[in-house]
């Protein structure tokens, strides 16, 4: 993890360095007022410190089981009795149905009386066949052919009904095994989830609904969401952190299982959202999956939030690369963007030094929300300043999905809405709610969640309760 740590953060400080040399070049006649001023860009202290990538790249993801029974019927079987109802606990055994067996014995008692039909018509061709034989030695040779195509033809029947017959063996003993059994019983300890009495359809995926779900317990998986746009994101193997909603303090670590791409998730708009910078094009929804570490603590159910593991966990604080540090003569100082835009120094407090990674932890003066310039001779009190709001590093995490699929009041369906300042989330999957001022512009850090355990509704809209509670 150390070694995947560092390399991660080595990438970020080679993409830095890019980008220093693309904005000297291209900042240098940079003078869009034509006042003889350049103009400096600034990058986010959450995307140069790792602090704001989780708000960027958190999806909203749902505990479910590891493992599912789905149990289908035949469809020539029918259900007598059902001994379980929906939220129950099961054992392994434990009986969950009968079948009506009075139906069966019916159907076997039938199939045993076609069978023997089936056998008496072979005989009977069969008889033909040898009368056939015998009268073609003494019929003339004018009728030679016609006996040899009547025969020929009696031997196919023969090998349609012997063809019959073992069909007809294999659901007699098909009926038997089911007689045998008439009762279900549950092979995983778990929790009944659906029980389906009249068969229907998902009317999404087409697929028949299972006649009995049940839910393993003990063994939990995290299923999250993610847009086509922002698939390069994450990648099956990848390490995850788990966050509760109730206290961010409390996680959990997995690693991505899989990404769905065969089955999209239909919801608000059809399933799709529209991206950043697309115009009117759309991108489909996907679900994937996350393997637990450990699942302690943690209930079936539950919405948590998830984010790449990016090493965020390993070390505590805001850690920021030394070279954006001023410390020649006096306290230490960055160059920020102060109000209107505006360059100006920014005195900031040191705690600890990590000589491998050349970092400075910083403990005051700096927020995630603000914005920082790369010494140089052009950092001068008032100079105005560009913010690099499309993403980590200017642009490099761009794509973020700007009005994920939700209600009718625009709210999420599944991943972040970001503001128009490119700062601070709007809304995850419908269950972070911010306010916005008269210019529809979220005020900086103001993030409600919604409690644990509030109604919210599955189109991603908000319920009148959650809307109370936020």
């Amino acid at each position: 993890m150390k070694k995947k740590i560092i390399a991660g953060i080595c990438i970020i400080l080679a993409a830095v360095v890019i980008g220093l040399v693309v904005w000297k070049v291209s900042s240098s006649g940079d003078d869009p007022e034509g006042n003889g001023e350049i103009t400096l860009y600034a990058d986010s202290v959450g995307m140069l410190t790792g602090t704001g990538l989780g708000a960027q790249n958190r999806f909203a993801g749902v505990v479910e089981a590891q493992n599912t029974l789905k149990i289908q019927l035949e469809s020539d079987q029918t259900v007598k009795e059902i001994f379980v109802e929906k939220g129950q606990s099961v054992e392994v055994g434990t009986i969950l149905f009968e079948y009506d067996t009075e139906d069966m014995s019916l159907k076997l008692e039938q199939a045993n009386l076609e069978l023997e039909k089936i056998s008496n018509s072979i005989d009977t061709i069969n008889a033909q066949i040898d009368e056939l034989v015998k009268a073609k030695k003494k019929a003339p040779s004018s009728e030679q052919l016609s006996y040899t195509t009547q025969i020929q033809e009696a031997q196919m029947n023969v090998k349609q009904e012997e063809y019959n017959y073992k069909v007809k063996e294999l659901e007699i003993d098909r009926l038997k095994k089911s007689l045998e059994s008439s009762q279900m019983a549950s092979t995983i300890a778990g929790i009944v989830q659906e029980i389906n009495e009249t068969p229907s359809f998902d009317n999404y995926t087409g697929e028949q609904q299972p006649f009995m779900s049940i839910l393993a317990v003990g063994k939990y998986r995290v299923k999250g969401t993610i847009s086509e746009q922002n698939m390069q994101n994450i990648y099956p193997g990848m390490p995850v952190i788990v966050h509760s909603r109730v206290d961010e303090t409390i996680v959990w670590s997995g690693t991505i299982e899989s990404i769905d791409t065969e089955k999209p998730i239909s919801g608000g708009n059809n399933g799709y959202v529209m991206a950043e910078g697309s115009g009117s094009e759309q991108a489909s929804k996907y679900p994937f999956y996350v393997t637990l570490d450990s699942s302690d603590g943690l209930m079936l159910g539950q919405h948590v939030y998830l984010e790449p593991n990016l090493g965020q966990e390993e070390k505590d604080g805001m850690w920021l690369m030394s070279s954006y540090i001023v410390q020649d003569d006096g306290d230490p100082y960055v160059w920020a963007a102060g109000e209107e835009d505006k360059l100006e120094k920014r005195a900031v407090t040191l705690g600890g030094y990590d000589e491998e990674m050349d970092t400075w932890e910083i403990t005051g003066g700096l927020k995630s929300t603000d914005y920082i310039v790369w010494p140089s001779e052009d950092c001068k009190k008032g100079v105005p300043v560009q913010k690099n709001t499309g993403g980590m590093m200017g642009g490099m995490n761009s794509g973020m999905d700007m009005i994920p699929a939700g209600g009718d009041d625009g709210v999420s369906g599944g991943e972040d809405i970001i503001s128009p300042d490119g700062d601070d989330i709007i809304s995850p999957d419908g269950e972070n709610v911010v306010p916005g001022n008269e210019d529809g512009v979220v005020p900086e850090g103001e993030t409600t969640p919604i409690p644990e355990g509030a109604d919210i509704p599955e189109d991603g809209g908000i319920s009148p309760e959650t809307e109370a509670a936020s």
